[in-house]
């Protein structure tokens, strides 16, 4: 009582309830690639309000999923009827048919729309903020979707409260960088509802009643806080205001053309929670197409808080962060909150191995070390099968093997449309790497074979089928294995471009002139997308200095323990090197 007190005061730091499940994030796995889109942005917020304390466990709320008779208070009964139909999410989504597991994909958007509809009932009752950690779709109309917006949460929740019994005005304060045409339309003509907006583009003519404001192209900071201020300063009082804090406002976002800063985001956000202070408002992240969303969204949370000061470390990735965690946790180390009483010795799957005569002698272990329980059970715990899952496969396996020569190899399996498929392919090994020991990948794929390649999704050098979008996580687990091996990190040799480009954050070539070479490639191919840039480098048409350059497989590290490399070296090779395209034969 006395903390929300405080809280209300201004004087003291408040407890922000928080919607969530990790069914958030879309079983879309390309959608990284096409789109721009990064999937973990959801977790990626949650995670670092965890890891940091700002939220508590206690704080994390569980959404209930909509039904279909909630959807249709809002959605035309034809519009939902189609949605089963992949073509129809497949155009809402911009991805091929082929990548849409439908059941799935419309669980992930009921259960938003359900922590919307959770929020808004919970910010009523305690008469403060709440926060959906992803909602906001507010391009969503009764009749179709669109712009990564299936149904309209807001106004599923708007609905829903009113059947209810609830009779107060509402306010949607729209900050995404695109105007809020999907929720105008759901809830346009309804009394005591009020839509403002300060976006970045130009939809055409909006219903009448909604207060938008467009700034110009690359708006400075000062410009849209004040903006977002006059805007509150017209907003009617009311007993719930929905926030779409959108992330899609900052600057370099590949489809908003705001182009704020994260502290001009931040002064927004504080200043909009100052102005709702005491009164129920529902907090959602709307679109965000930049590396950094998350961050934005992270500090809306933050200045909910009243810890509108605090600043995310700039360094800070928070997949590497929650990895850390679950391997220690994996360990099971005295303290480590296992439950043991101190001096206790756990109880491992490697100590059950022995007695029940499941050793070496019968399991193969992979570097020595994981055998294929192990390996499953810790794909379980990092949350890479149950995403898998989400993707349409069932009954999930984990094969080891040695090769005999060029390393231990790791399957994973899955069943779908009657048959077994291999989804994760790698041979690993131990190798000395400029007198330090890596863990090697020689070989890694990562498959979805039941995803087709597409004009969106356009198949690369090297590929037989798309990828599960899980390279990141893979990367982070392969991470973990080389630190409780003890080994100095992480490596592996790109054979086409695109693989050491997307590796290039953090991985680096392991001498400075082949680093070199490779930033004056990237500089010089930067105006090609990568699709077009990898294939012209596989098809023998780059040149460097005027000269055929053949694509350099080097071994690319990731140390655990960073070695400066010699920046002048590398910077003296890139400034040397010069590369052209010859365009392609008509």
């Amino acid at each position: 009582m006395i903390q929300g007190w405080l809280w209300r005061l201004g004087l003291g730091r408040g407890r922000v309830p928080i919607f969530y499940d990790e069914a958030y994030r879309l079983p879309l796995s390309g959608i990284e690639s096409s789109v721009g889109i990064e999937p973990r942005s959801t977790d990626f917020t949650t995670w670092y309000l965890l890891e940091s304390g700002v939220v508590r466990p206690a704080d994390v709320r569980h959404p209930v999923p909509v039904s279909y008779a909630q959807l249709a208070r809002v959605h035309d009964a034809r519009y939902l009827e189609s949605l089963s139909d992949p073509a129809t999410l497949a155009r809402i989504y911009a991805t091929d048919p082929s990548e849409v597991p439908v059941d799935a994909l419309l669980d992930s958007v009921r259960l938003v729309c359900g922590g919307t509809l959770g929020a808004a009932r919970l910010a009523v009752a305690r008469q403060g903020p709440v926060v959906n950690m992803a909602g906001g779709f507010h391009h969503a109309r009764p009749e179709r979707g669109g712009g990564f917006c299936t149904v309209n949460d807001i106004a599923v929740a708007v609905a829903d409260l009113r059947a209810a019994g609830f009779d107060g005005s509402v306010a949607v304060l729209d900050l995404d960088a695109h105007p809020p045409d999907g929720t105008a339309a759901c809830l346009a003509g309804q009394p005591k509802v009020w839509i403002g907006s300060v976006s970045g583009s130009d939809w055409g003519t909006l219903p009448p009643g909604v207060d938008e404001t467009r700034v110009p192209d690359g708006c400075d900071d000062a410009t849209y806080v004040q903006k977002v201020k006059d805007l509150l300063s017209r907003m009617p009082p009311s007993d719930l205001t929905f926030v779409i804090a959108g992330g899609d406002v900052l600057r370099g976002d590949r489809f908003g053309r705001v182009g704020i800063t994260l502290a001009g985001a931040r002064k927004r956000d504080v200043a909009i929670a100052s102005a709702l202070r005491g009164r129920a408002s529902v907090w959602l992240p709307g679109g965000g197409y930049h590396a950094e969303s998350w961050k934005l969204f992270a500090g809306t949370v933050l200045g909910l808080a009243g810890l509108g000061h605090q600043r995310i470390t700039a360094r800070y990735d928070p997949l590497s962060a929650r990895f850390r965690r679950i391997a220690h946790l994996l360990t099971h180390e005295p303290g480590s909150g296992s439950g043991l009483a101190p001096g206790e010795e756990p109880l491992t799957l490697e100590d059950l191995e022995g007695p029940l005569r499941l050793g070496p002698e019968v399991q193969p272990r992979v570097l020595g070390h994981y055998t294929a329980q192990s390996i499953e059970y810790a794909l379980f715990r990092y949350g890479l099968l149950s995403y898998t899952e989400r993707l349409g496969y069932s009954r999930l396996r984990v094969e080891v093997s040695s090769t005999g020569g060029t390393g231990d190899r790791i399957m994973v399996l899955g069943h779908a449309g009657g048959r077994e498929h291999l989804l994760s392919d790698s041979v690993l090994e131990k190798k000395v790497l400029q007198g330090e020991t890596f863990l090697f990948a020689n070989w890694l794929s990562l498959r979805h074979p039941r995803a087709r390649f597409s004009d969106t999704r356009p198949q690369l050098p090297g590929q037989e089928v798309p990828g599960l979008g899980l390279s990141r996580e893979t990367t982070e687990v392969l991470l973990t294995m080389a630190q409780r091996l003890d080994l100095a990190g992480l490596a592996f040799r790109p054979m086409w471009y695109h693989l050491a480009f997307v590796a290039r954050s953090r991985f680096h070539f392991s001498t400075p002139q082949r680093q070199g070479r490779f930033e004056a490639l990237m500089r010089d191919l930067s105006g090609l997308p990568l699709v077009e840039a990898t294939r012209a480098v596989a098809e023998g048409r780059v040149r460097l200095d005027g000269q055929p350059y053949p694509w350099e497989p080097d071994d690319m590290l990731c140390r655990l323990q960073p070695v400066p490399m010699d920046a002048a070296a590398v910077a003296q090779e890139r400034e040397r090197c010069h590369f052209t395209v010859v365009p392609a034969a008509s």
